[in-house]
């Protein structure tokens, strides 16, 4: 997932697409099979997004409150059979992506 793709992921970040389902046929064409638990939330959990950033030049933003940094080019989610482990890849990196979760 690049940055532009996680951006509109994170316009469904609100209670309202959320409860009422809009996110749903966003999901279904793009991510079959996942679930909204598996991004979001757990990119927050493990700190890939941030809550608050307004005025941090190291940060983009994104939609309702999210931030992301801005050295991140990617973001890949590895379904495993212990869970889901995350890579992050930045721009112009030079080694292997930061393994963020296994499980």
């Amino acid at each position: 997932m690049d940055v532009p793709l996680l951006k509109r992921v994170c316009n469904y970040a609100h209670w309202i697409p959320i409860t009422q389902g809009l996110h749903l046929a966003f999901f279904t064409e793009h991510f079959p099979g996942w679930q909204w638990n598996d991004f979001v939330p757990r990119l927050l959990k493990k700190k890939v997004l941030k809550l608050s950033g307004e005025g941090n030049a190291s940060l983009t933003k994104l939609w309702h409150g999210l931030y992301i940094s801005s050295d991140v080019e990617a973001i890949e989610f590895i379904p495993t059979k212990r869970g889901i482990k995350i890579e992050v890849t930045a721009i112009n990196a030079t080694s292997e992506p930061k393994e963020l979760e296994k499980a």
